[in-house]
């Protein structure tokens, strides 16, 4: 385990310049008491190994960690090391404005932290219920090395300071290119309530987000900003590759749906969907799962949750901004505006991906129809399917469709009718940004202002 000695913080911004203070400060605490200047994760993906629990090793302060898993058989979900670590996020109501009105009970989502009733179903409350990121002030930084002369298997580290400059915390940029405190994902997925997209408990398949195209996503997830404030949109590529990261961090697992359980993925269809209502493991605490996939009425328990977030995979396709293919060229965006390299001031500057960064000089992804990822191609900031021999139990073990023509919209998780499939890697690039189905919908996600 080696020790990294404090310094300012190498984020290229000049804005919040007391945030970045702090950072320093609290690295040079962790120094004086503990002789480290910031906790450093880290774990290596062998490409070479089909055993997808095998094919994770521990790293730096990772090592000799315990993981942690869904124990299905004593029905609760077994924390191994990773309890308090810094990153776990935390429960909260969220206003409009983007602040904080109070953080809810992480075992029992229908009473505040204090033990009074919450808000967290009523469709009046002005905000949503969301997981706040930025655990006492430490944001979460990653930095993806791909392997020398084989960018199919890398090292992943997961440290709460910027340890050096390739270290980068996209999911806390705002809208105005500031370095946030925190970061906000969806405790549900979303439901439309008087031409706003929120996040509640208690909703039903009538007011579920379906059947829309992505501009009308969009229109719907920025439906929440106050006049004036621009924090709220829908969920981010940026998010979903840093939670995913988590997810293999905590879980020493490529198969997320052996640790942390097998979400909605067999039998559905609108009808079932429709009968689904949001909160169903409200009481479960953060994460919650089992090893039945099947949707039907009677079985909606079979959800999964991860990080306090209802269906992270399955059940229904969950639009994103930042990951387009035009043509079979990849471009992707990790923050709204262009701190990430990118030309695009917005992600509205077109769903097919105008002016977004380019993956490997405009490199493509396989052909695939649902077949499951052996090897992923890392770049410093994510990773996406690069050959695909594996299977439901081996390598990635998650569902791929593409079509290398077009302009294409991604979507992620699985859906309920797309067998096992789903997981947390499950992706297609295969859809029109115009595409509208019972089993494609959004959720919002917020980036307040500094």
């Amino acid at each position: 385990m080696s020790n990294t000695t404090p310094s300012i913080p190498f984020y290229p911004m000049t804005h919040g310049d007391a945030e970045e203070m702090n950072e320093t400060l609290r690295g040079i605490r962790n120094v004086m008491e503990t002789g480290r200047a910031y906790t450093i994760y880290a774990f290596h993906i062998d490409p070479g190994e089909s055993d997808p629990a095998d094919a994770v090793t521990y790293m730096k302060d990772a090592a000799g960690m315990i993981p942690a898993r869904m124990d299905y058989a004593g029905n609760r979900f077994d924390w191994g090391s990773w309890g308090n670590a810094f990153f776990l996020p935390k429960p909260c109501m969220l206003k409009y404005d983007g602040t904080v009105d109070y953080y809810l009970d992480p075992d029992d989502y229908s009473k505040k932290a204090d033990g009074t009733a919450s808000d967290v179903a009523d469709t009046s409350y002005a905000g949503n219920a969301m997981m706040e990121w930025g655990r006492d002030g430490k944001r979460i930084w990653y930095k993806i090395a791909p392997d020398e002369n084989n960018n199919a298997g890398a090292t992943v580290y997961i440290a709460d300071g910027q340890v050096d400059p390739d270290y980068a915390a996209w999911s806390f940029i705002n809208s105005a290119g500031q370095l946030a405190s925190h970061f906000y994902t969806p405790c549900y997925f979303g439901t439309i309530v008087n031409d706003v997209l929120r996040s509640l408990s208690g909703q039903s398949g009538s007011n579920r987000c379906k059947s829309k195209t992505a501009a009308q996503e969009r229109t719907l997830a920025r439906a929440n900003n106050p006049s004036g404030v621009d924090v709220w949109d829908m969920e981010c590529w940026a998010d979903a590759v840093l939670i995913n990261l988590l997810l293999i961090l905590i879980g020493k697992s490529l198969d997320t749906q052996t640790v942390f359980g097998e979400g909605l993925h067999t039998g559905g269809s609108d009808a079932i969907n429709n009968g689904f209502t949001s909160g169903q493991h409200d009481a479960k605490g953060l994460f919650w799962g089992t090893n039945s996939g099947t949707a039907s009425s009677s079985t909606y328990g079979n959800a999964v949750k991860v990080f306090g977030m209802e269906n992270w995979y399955g059940f229904m396709w969950r639009r994103f901004n930042g990951l387009a293919m035009v043509d079979g060229a990849v471009k992707y965006k990790m923050t709204r505006g262009i701190q990430d390299g990118s030309a695009a001031s917005d992600y509205t500057t077109g769903t097919s991906g105008t002016n977004y960064a380019g993956y490997l000089a405009g490199g493509s992804v396989p052909t695939a129809n649902g077949t499951y990822a052996s090897e992923m191609r890392f770049t410093k900031d994510h990773f996406l399917p690069k050959t695909m021999s594996g299977t439901a139990a081996t390598y990635w073990c998650d569902g791929f469709w593409s079509n290398l023509s077009g302009v294409r919209f991604a979507l992620r998780g699985g859906s309920s009718h797309v067998s096992s499939r789903v997981g947390a890697f499950c992706l297609t690039l295969d859809n029109t940004p115009s595409n509208t189905s019972w089993h494609v919908g959004v959720a919002p996600s917020c980036k307040p202002l500094s």
